[in-house]
């Protein structure tokens, strides 16, 4: 069996709370010290008032630049309802790069498809993105796709870990470490060789049920690009 590689391995207890909810800020430091940066740019979308419980925030006053969104309107922060349609023709009207270093995603709904989306125009280099913490890691499992979708503090939303993973690896991505309820990916390339992933998922029982159905993720559904 391979030996999990130090700097993955590493990333246990790198949590460190500034503006993020549970310490991500840590962790999207440590991989980027391991990995390097580009061009310091990111995406954040679903980066409610670009500070509460932010995972850039930190970059930003760091020097860095990009592009966050949000359906509720707040400074420095463009108000746009995201979906799988119009993602990419909101990213090209913000003249985002088709490669930059940090993609973070949390829009507690249709994320799953809108990183399908994304990843079939887009190529960053880290991907950040919340998972669904009230079903288990497997099997994969997204939300019925629909575009005017909102969260209802029940226990759907999102996309299970494996649907997560079986998406990024189709795109070319190495899952790295589950922290609670995230997910951290680096493009294949820049992930050592026979990575096997940190696993501090933390499945939650205070979500209510929710009669909606779940769609079961195969990998012909990470080959589409639409939202259906």
């Amino acid at each position: 069996m391979p030996t999990t590689p130090s700097w993955v391995d590493g990333l246990i207890d790198t949590g460190r709370v500034i503006y993020s909810q549970t310490g991500e800020e840590g962790v999207i430091d440590a991989i980027l010290k391991a990995i390097g940066t580009e061009s310091r740019y990111l995406v954040d979308i679903g980066a409610g008032d670009g500070k509460t419980l932010s995972n850039t925030r930190f970059l930003l006053e760091q020097g860095w630049h990009g592009a966050r969104f949000d359906v509720a309107y707040a400074a420095d922060v463009h108000q746009h309802r995201i979906t799988a349609e119009n993602v990419c023709d909101v990213l090209a009207k913000y003249n985002v790069p088709g490669e930059f270093d940090l993609l973070s995603l949390d829009i507690d709904g249709v994320d799953w498809y809108v990183l399908r989306a994304i990843l079939g125009s887009y190529a960053p280099r880290v991907i950040v993105c919340e998972v669904n913490n009230a079903k288990p890691a497997s099997p994969p499992l997204a939300v019925q796709y629909d575009p005017e979708m909102v969260f209802h503090d029940t226990e759907y939303f999102g996309a299970t870990v494996s649907a997560y993973e079986m998406l990024c690896k189709a795109f070319g991505y190495t899952l790295v470490y589950v922290r609670h309820f995230n997910a951290f990916f680096v493009r294949a390339e820049l992930a050592p060789p026979d990575t096997e992933y940190i696993d501090e998922f933390q499945q939650s029982s205070i979500w209510p049920p929710d009669p909606r159905p779940w769609v079961p993720i195969t990998p012909v559904d990470c080959c589409r690009r639409n939202g259906q």
